[in-house]
């Protein structure tokens, strides 16, 4: 019974984790879906609104002959931009930390249903399988007390046939020695 409840077990276990891949493969695909929407969106509408590039722009150059104010400003440049990599990068990280314990979370939902599942319907054939066994135990109790009863009746009648046939004999053989014993021929003496 310990093999089958572990039988269960493990399919329940293979049914979780077959239900939490085919769930993170259906989020994975719509959110592809929804980038891949985005993205022709974005494309569609820089092409729509491409900036003419203006002369008049105002571009922070470093000379090669620049002093050390100038490197300042130019690294501040730079730490502000990777700054703002940085924080895109941090978001991109968090929003994947999401999808992926949404997913876990599902999978372990649907193996916890999963395994109440099975541990209802293990109960459900234990209890029915003690009814059962009680069942047959009270009925084979009936059937032996049957039996007893009858092979004890059986036997009065046997005993009590044996008796009358035993009489009929004691009564036959004193009938035979009562004959045996008497004179057959009273008239000759």
């Amino acid at each position: 019974m310990a093999k089958k409840a572990g039988k269960i077990l493990a399919l329940a276990a293979v049914a979780g984790a077959a239900v939490a891949g085919i769930s993170y493969f259906k989020k994975y695909r719509s959110f592809n879906k929804e980038l891949d929407e985005d993205f022709h969106d974005f494309e569609e509408n820089k092409e729509e609104e491409t900036p003419v590039p203006d002369s008049t722009m105002n571009r922070n150059y470093v000379s090669l002959h620049a002093d050390k104010d100038e490197f300042l400003v130019a690294a501040g440049d730079v730490l502000s931009a990777v700054k703002g990599a940085a924080g895109a990068a941090k978001n991109v990280v968090k929003d994947a930390a999401a999808i992926v314990t949404d997913t876990a979370r599902d999978a372990m939902s649907a193996a916890a249903d999963s395994a109440s599942a099975a541990k209802a319907t293990f109960a459900k054939t234990a209890e029915d399988t003690a009814e059962k066994a009680e069942d047959i135990i009270d009925m084979a109790q009936e059937t032996a007390g049957d039996a007893a009863k009858a092979a004890a009746d059986a036997s009065a009648e046997a005993l009590g046939k044996a008796a009358d046939v035993a009489k009929d004999v004691s009564d036959a053989a004193e009938k035979a020695a009562t004959i045996i014993t008497e004179d057959p021929n009273p008239d000759k003496q």
